[in-house]
């Protein structure tokens, strides 16, 4: 099963403060909720594990990423990453671009993804549609989390930052929390567009 999407958020940061974070390979990665990074291959490449839960089911993917096609001129950069289940229960594989505009005193951020699942993972998932709902649910936090970051960062005119990131060994998330937003936007949508 593949879906394809489109987000895009405000951080407020100035456009090479958030470029910084974003190529960042230690900061940016465990901003994916319920994400780890659990090796640092070299600069660009990594390993990864990331929990999902759905009710008691606990689902724990191991995975290798990519940062690549890093163009600090115009701001953008892509992540390709790829991954199985433990248990076998399932693999996913995705494609994500970035590009960051400055749009002071933020920076707007849109991230195109192309995401492919196969496995009972796929099976169980039977409308597409609301998988997108929950990947779209998913960018939303990432967006929340690498706000903290760059907030946390304090982004200083001069001397050493107070570079912060979110803790590791993050906790799995919630699947079922996921499935009960991702319902309401789709319901907000549907509702909100035939008053």
């Amino acid at each position: 099963m593949g879906i394809k999407f489109e987000n895009s958020f405000a951080v407020p940061a100035s456009l090479d403060a958030s470029w910084k974070i974003l190529i960042d390979v230690p900061r940016i990665v465990p901003c994916m909720p319920g994400t780890e990074l659990t090796e640092r291959l070299d600069e660009r490449r990594f390993r990864a594990a990331a929990r999902l839960r759905v009710g008691p089911v606990e689902l724990l993917f191991k995975g290798e990423g990519e940062l690549y096609d890093v163009d600090a001129v115009v701001h953008t950069a892509k992540l390709r990453a790829k991954g199985s289940d433990t248990k076998g229960r399932g693999a996913f594989q995705t494609e994500m671009g970035f590009s960051l505009a400055a749009q002071d005193p933020e920076t707007i951020v849109r991230v195109a993804t192309d995401l492919t699942l196969s496995g009972s993972v796929a099976q169980q998932a039977r409308s597409a549609g609301l998988v997108k709902e929950i990947a779209q649910q998913l960018t939303r936090r990432f967006a929340e989390n690498l706000t903290c970051v760059i907030a946390a960062d304090g982004v200083p005119a001069a001397g050493p930052s107070s570079a912060a990131s979110l803790p590791q060994g993050a906790p799995a998330i919630s699947g079922f929390a996921l499935l009960l937003a991702a319902i309401r936007a789709m319901l907000r949508r549907w509702f909100g567009t035939r008053s």
